[in-house]
């Protein structure tokens, strides 16, 4: 098969199944809430649903903004430090915060609770990117491709583990070292780097008592199940979907899952749709990860490229810690499904991630290989006519 048409195949199921998510996600997130009634009035399950259309709608925007201005963002200046200024002073701000059930995570504008740490998970890779595109050669330098992205990572990790935030600065810190990896420093520094950092974890975990109450609970409720409230009722809720589910908006077990719309939709979704609904959602991840590496491939900048990659290990590997946590085979983290589950901040950098990837695919490939390709095909069939 022709080159151009695979790589246009690849980007129409890519697009696809992000609609999917998308789609599929709206339906749990309003059952989800529905199923919510014990908990909130029904005044505030509407304005929660109402509240998350509108950050589909004001995600949409931001995404097109992102996929317009793609081609300029990693060849500029100043916009990236500008941004990274930006979202450090809002994990500082949010620092200044009245705790929420004990943790310093959100900061209201406009009305919408937003949590910056979920836009660093997704900005960081992006901005370490653009910082290797912009260094190049330096990178085997040690300073340059190593001491520097490790201050930049240490100082947001810190912050958003004084939240405190155990389960974001963990993700964040790995996707951000896979980051440093993928951008080509060498192999030997890197090697160096990561047996001190364990080195140096060992030593914190064994030496230190830096675990908060909450999260020494999470831990203890993992190792002892049976006592794990919110995980029996989601497993309770899988259970009772059986093989292909009750059906859409259907089911009685949802109603007592805890943060059912957020942490924990995947038992929304196993009840209303089985656990054959539960494999598909796993194929979507799977299938939006796989098209889009695939796709990276054809990306001449290396910033984009790079992030693209970063992003498609981070949809399937958060998806499978939402998904683990459910069905208790990881501890209750507070990891929302990407694309499916309620939370504003996550669905807003998701999409606008989205948005910025489309433009990089669009400048990057569909842009710049018409010419070439049709000239080609003309090469073939002129040949085929001889």
């Amino acid at each position: 098969m022709n080159k151009n048409k695979v790589l246009k195949n690849r980007i129409i199921l890519f697009i696809i199944t992000v609609g999917m998510a998308l789609t599929l996600g709206t339906f749990f997130v309003y059952s989800s809430l529905k199923a919510m009634e014990y908990t909130f009035s029904s005044v505030q399950i509407d304005k929660m649903f109402q509240k998350h259309i509108f950050t589909i709608l004001l995600s949409s925007f931001l995404g097109f903004i992102a996929f317009v201005l793609s081609r300029f963002i990693t060849k500029s200046k100043h916009f990236m430090n500008l941004l990274f200024i930006f979202f450090t002073m809002l994990l500082v701000l949010v620092l200044t915060q009245t705790p929420i059930n004990g943790t310093k995570r959100w900061i209201t504008l406009l009305g919408i609770q937003i949590q910056p740490s979920e836009f660093i998970k997704l900005f960081l890779p992006l901005y370490l990117s653009w910082y290797y595109y912009k260094i190049k050669e330096k990178k085997s330098n040690f300073t340059f491709g190593i001491i520097i992205p490790l201050f930049i990572i240490f100082l947001e990790v810190a912050l958003i583990f004084l939240e405190p935030d155990l389960s974001a600065s963990i993700l964040i810190f790995i996707l951000s070292i896979l980051t440093i990896y993928v951008n080509g420093v060498k192999n030997i520094h890197f090697y160096l780097t990561i047996a001190l950092i364990i080195i140096v974890g060992i030593f914190i975990i064994t030496n230190t008592d830096f675990l908060q109450g909450y999260q020494k609970s999470r831990l203890e409720k993992f190792s002892n199940k049976e006592e794990n409230y919110q995980l029996q009722q989601s497993l309770d809720a899988i259970t009772n979907g059986g093989l292909f589910g009750s059906g859409t908006f259907i089911g009685e077990e949802k109603y007592t899952v805890p943060y059912s719309y957020s942490d924990f939709i995947i038992a929304v979704i196993g009840e209303e749709w089985g656990k054959i609904g539960i494999i598909m959602v796993i194929t979507l991840y799977f299938l939006i990860s796989r098209e889009l590496i695939l796709i990276s491939h054809y990306i001449k900048n290396s910033a984009a490229r790079n992030f693209m990659v970063i992003f498609a290990f981070w949809i399937f590997f958060q998806s499978f810690i939402n998904i683990g946590v459910s069905v208790g085979m990881l501890p209750t983290t507070g990891v929302t499904l990407p694309l499916m589950s309620y939370g504003n901040s996550s669905l807003l950098i998701t999409i606008v991630s989205i948005g910025y990837i489309m433009g990089m695919i669009y400048y990057e490939i569909i842009e710049e290989q018409p010419i070439d390709e049709i000239k080609n095909e003309k090469k073939v069939e002129n040949t085929d006519e001889v």
